[in-house]
């Protein structure tokens, strides 16, 4: 027999005690105890009964697979040989366990039986290459099984069992992707990419190349079902009562009480679904989408409602309102979008939309369109970015115009809502700033008439709408700033621009640009780690796939077009920038671990040798002094220790100014972060406080 064929019955399961059988059981701690007997109705189980007697009333496989989830979860160093009384061997192959899970242990050496497969703990596994939670879970679940078996060495292994596990989990995972890119309406794009050194044999480039050539047409992958039909076949399974009541919540719109809902990949519905998000990313014009997927505005038989308000009331990943189909929802898509203008803006706070537009999938129009929805500011093409008061608004002004100009003057031109006195007096009072005769200036452009040079261009470019007379622009650039005809020409043809039949074009550009860690808001240097303060969402929580900064993944040694995986205590932790900006993979075990719910904020650590954590952040007393809770928002993880004559130190050092102790320089440059919460702190401590 192997271990999934058939129900366990009594007679097969063993008459001790569950705590006698798995030992971890009574290590678990009374605290903690809740979680166990919320498995089964009966109270202290796992020391009243053995597996035979709570087979009578519980399925022994399930609830072994809720203990391998706690197992995994609160014991990850535990060995096996350690948390289960183990007396026979068993061939691993007898465990009857699928291609991810056969594949992580075929890759451990040495681990033919359970003896060997006993010696290791969770956390071994999850280290093991190319491991996943899941596929442990199922090892340990299968581990915890066995062990509630009478007599486990009668366990056989399945002579259907491939002998090289990687093979079929291959075939699975090319099936999951043509599947995918079927949805796509990529049948025709290449499942694999085989990369062979110069040199190779024919016979090799050949078969380089059948691998390449491989699609989705090729396996059989059935076409995607129909969502509509897949929707009236779930109403007629329910009963009148919830049908009626379902039809009250789609056509009523009568908000549903209970968990937040989402259809699954797999079905007709969560495919779409899955497809419709890719496109949207975070947002997108209603009508374009639903043009391009017809399949939306029919009307699903027994809602009497198109299938997009049956997916906007019933699914909570998916919203439309005001024109526009979001992902999530609408607040948390203009969240993602002021994420995405961060990665651009420069240390001013200025956007440059042309070139976000170019890394972005809204249409012409669309853009602009959901710039306005979301209240961005707007000034001569540019989108500004919260200032930090008159004087961050005055910088902006005058990066993007380019030229000094008088207190009178960026009044005039940006409609700020002051005096030229009190102007003068922010100017004069703040590092970014020089006086040249009566007109100010930003000091940025002495010190670095690169960077000038290329915001002149850029202008340049975008006035014409994307394509400016290279003549035009070389005349423009030796007038404003003196130099030579060669040199101007070599600005227009470098960085971000370059020259094409006598026009200044900007380059093309897929991906979003690498950010410095130091001026990356809410990403702090802790000792030898750099931690990101994000607040923990319903996506996170439920295992979505969610963007970091650019200067995360450079941090991580994540290249554009690459990946990498990150050792953790948990396992391994995936990082892709393959897209136009980074990603990093689910979190929720780490928020289960350390007990994150939705809308606490947490820190996401990278540290120097590479390995990935997540932390819950570090909360102070109310009635701590301001710099303790400034110290609690950039990471650190005991505020209250932190010397006090260190705290001006640590404040710096978190955004790269190591070895600065002047609380003005400090505050400076957290306002240049605009980084609003910390410097209310700081302001608190060293300005009114002062006062």
């Amino acid at each position: 027999m192997t271990l999934w064929s058939r129900a366990l019955s009594v007679d097969e399961l063993d008459s001790r005690l569950w705590v006698e059988l798995m030992p971890w059981l009574d290590r678990y701690g009374s605290a903690r105890t809740a979680a166990l007997e919320a498995l089964t109705s009966q109270k202290r189980w796992w020391e009243t009964e053995s597996p035979a007697e709570t087979a009578e009333h519980s399925e022994i496989p399930e609830l072994c697979a809720e203990l391998a989830h706690i197992y995994v979860g609160d014991h990850p160093e535990l060995r096996f040989a350690d948390g289960l009384l183990r007396e026979d061997e068993v061939p691993v192959a007898a465990l009857d366990l699928g291609p991810a899970a056969s594949t992580l242990v075929a890759r451990l050496p040495h681990a033919p039986t359970t003896a060997e497969l006993f010696t290791r703990s969770p956390a071994d596994l999850l280290a093991v290459r190319g491991a996943d939670r899941d596929a442990v879970e199922e090892i340990v679940c299968a581990a915890l099984v066995a062990t509630t078996l009478r007599e486990p060495a009668t366990l056989e292994a399945d002579p259907r069992a491939s002998k090289v596990p990687a093979a079929g989990l291959l075939l699975d995972d090319l099936a999951a992707l043509a599947r995918w890119h079927l949805l796509r309406g990529l049948e025709d794009a290449p499942l694999l990419h085989a990369e062979i050194g110069e040199g190779a044999p024919e016979e090799v480039q050949d078969a380089a190349a059948r691998i390449r050539a491989l699609t989705a047409r090729d396996l059989p992958v059935p076409a995607p079902a129909d969502p509509i039909a897949e929707l009236v076949d779930y109403l007629q399974s329910l009963p009148p009562t919830e049908r009626d009541a379902l039809r009250r919540r789609v056509v009523g719109k009568v908000d549903d009480p209970g968990t937040p809902s989402t259809f699954p990949f797999g079905t007709a519905v969560g495919d779409l679904l899955a497809a419709l998000r890719a496109e949207v990313r975070p947002v997108a014009s209603f009508d374009r989408i639903v043009r391009e997927h017809s399949v939306l505005t029919r009307t699903v038989p027994g809602l009497d409602a198109p299938l997009w308000k049956v997916l906007d009331r019933l699914d909570d990943r998916f919203e439309v309102a005001d024109g526009w189909i979001a992902v999530p929802d609408l607040p948390d898509a203009e969240k993602q979008t002021r994420g995405l203008l961060s990665e651009f803006e420069s240390p001013n706070g200025v956007v440059e939309p042309a070139a976000v537009k170019d890394v972005w999938s809204l249409p012409d129009g669309e853009f602009e369109e959901w710039m306005r929805y979301c209240g961005t500011t707007t000034f001569e093409g540019r989108v500004l970015t919260p200032a930090d008061g008159l004087a961050g608004r005055a910088a902006q002004v005058l990066e993007v115009l380019g030229d000094p100009l008088s207190a009178e003057e960026i009044i005039a031109r940006s409609g700020i809502n002051a005096d030229a006195h009190t102007l003068t007096a922010e100017l004069a009072d703040d590092e970014r700033f020089v006086l040249d005769d009566d007109r100010w200036a930003l000091a940025t452009w002495a010190a670095d008439p690169v960077t000038a040079v290329r915001n002149r261009i850029a202008r340049l470019v975008d006035a014409q709408l994307g394509v400016a007379e290279l003549d035009k622009v070389v005349a423009a650039l030796v007038e404003r700033f003196g130099i030579s005809e060669d040199s101007a020409r070599t600005f227009a043809a470098g960085g971000d621009f370059e020259l094409v039949e006598g026009t200044v074009r900007r380059r093309r550009r897929t991906r979003v640009p690498v950010g410095a860690p130091e001026r990356t808001r809410r990403l702090y240097r802790i000792g030898d780690a750099w931690r990101l303060r994000i607040p923990a969402t319903r996506d996170h929580l439920r295992g979505a796939e969610f963007t970091v900064p650019s200067a995360v993944a450079a941090l991580a040694g994540c290249a554009p077009g690459h990946h990498v995986v990150l050792a953790s205590r948990l396992g391994g932790q995936t990082l892709r920038w393959t897209g136009a900006a980074p990603a990093l993979s689910s979190i929720r075990r780490f928020l289960e671990d350390v007990g994150v719910e939705e809308g606490n904020e947490l820190l996401l650590e990278i540290r120097a040798d590479a390995r990935f954590d997540v932390l819950p952040l570090r909360t102070v007393a109310d009635n701590a002094e301001p710099l303790r809770k400034a110290l609690s928002l950039i990471g650190h993880t005991e505020p209250e220790t932190v010397p006090e004559d260190g705290i001006a130190a640590a404040l710096a050092s978190a955004i790269g100014l190591d070895g600065e102790s002047r609380a003005r320089r400090i505050l400076s440059a957290y306002r240049g972060r605009r980084e609003a919460e910390v410097v209310a702190l700081l302001e608190q401590a060293w300005v009114r406080g002062a006062n």
